[in-house]
């Protein structure tokens, strides 16, 4: 039998090192790898474990679908999940108070969020939504993109327009009923908006902000080394699935929407989301800095209390090791 201690110990000397096969997968075998996903935020990683890709890799993996990527991170701090997919916001909490791990990228996504005002409501632009009802996700990424940088580059204040919490998969109906007079959204509810005649879109974010689905692990996972590494390389599998199968990848969206009850989600619909979408999975500094640019206003805001160890939250090493072998 292994010493696990050993192996351990001689892989955490050389993280950057290539990884036995052999030996990854006798420790990767020990479990089964917990995780949250979101259908279309997490659009990657759902068609990752539909196509079930991580079986290639001698991987068991369970896999839930969460309604965001707050109840990911909760589940993860709670140590219910080992893995899971989540935007800036949730993992800078997830980072601050129980370091939390970002490995990867799972979708640069600023063009799939930002605001659908209603039809027929004389509002042209953000500028005119000063007196209006904005549903918003209060604490989410989404929202926050749109409260600290949308609305103040715009001219808007705290105060000038009435923020309506409600959650996104209600947003669609409030905005139909007329409860709001706005919203900010992600896909498919805003392309399900604009061709139900509902909505009308007044700007996507990815100029202002790229909106990254983050790639977490718990600090539990990353300390085994060649369990996180073996998960990293059938990560990457994924990505060359999403990239080179797009045909392949709507289907599963179009199928999983509708069982998840996403009648409105048509084949054009998730053709246009899979476009939207842009699946870069690497941690680069650019990016790395718009993270912690990111938790400073949060903090500065008191959003959280303390600024992540970023030397131990951001590992864009493991990747580069898992590209290695």
């Amino acid at each position: 039998m292994i010493d696990r201690r050993s192996v351990l110990q001689t892989l955490l000397g050389t993280t950057l090192a290539p990884w036995p096969l052999a030996t990854a997968r006798a420790l990767a075998a020990r479990r089964s790898i917990r995780m949250g996903i979101q259908i279309f935020t997490g659009a990657v990683a759902t068609v990752w474990f539909e196509k079930k890709i991580f079986e290639k890799r001698g991987l068991a993996v369970d896999a839930r679908q969460m309604a965001d990527g707050r109840s990911v991170r909760d589940a993860l701090v709670a140590g219910q999940l080992d893995a899971g997919t989540m935007n800036i916001t949730p993992f800078i909490v997830g980072a601050a108070a129980s370091a939390l791990v970002m490995v990867g990228v799972v979708s640069l996504g600023g063009d799939t969020v930002g605001v659908v005002a209603r039809k027929g409501a004389g509002i042209g632009g953000i500028a005119d939504l000063k007196g209006r009802r904005v549903g918003i996700s209060v604490g989410s990424t989404t929202g926050n993109i749109f409260v600290r940088t949308v609305a103040p580059q715009a001219g808007l204040k705290t105060g000038d327009y009435q923020v309506i919490n409600m959650r996104p998969a209600d947003q669609v109906a409030a905005l139909a009923a007329g409860s709001v007079d706005a919203i900010t959204s992600f896909e498919p509810y805003m392309t399900i908006a604009e061709t139900e005649g509902i909505g009308v879109t007044l700007m996507r974010f990815g100029a202002v902000d790229p909106n990254p689905t983050c790639l977490v692990l718990t600090p539990a996972l990353v300390e085994e080394p060649a369990t996180a590494i073996l998960f990293l390389r059938s990560w990457l599998d994924g990505v060359d699935y999403w990239r080179s199968h797009t045909d392949e990848v709507a289907d599963v969206l179009v199928q999983l929407a509708h069982s998840a009850g996403y009648a409105n989600v048509t084949r054009a619909v998730a053709a246009a989301l899979v476009r939207q979408i842009k699946v870069e999975p690497d941690i680069t500094p650019a990016l790395a800095e718009h993270i912690k640019r990111e938790a400073g206003e949060m903090k500065a805001a008191n959003l959280i209390r303390a600024l992540p160890d970023w030397d131990k939250v951001l590992r864009p090493d493991l990747l580069a090791a898992a590209r290695t072998g």
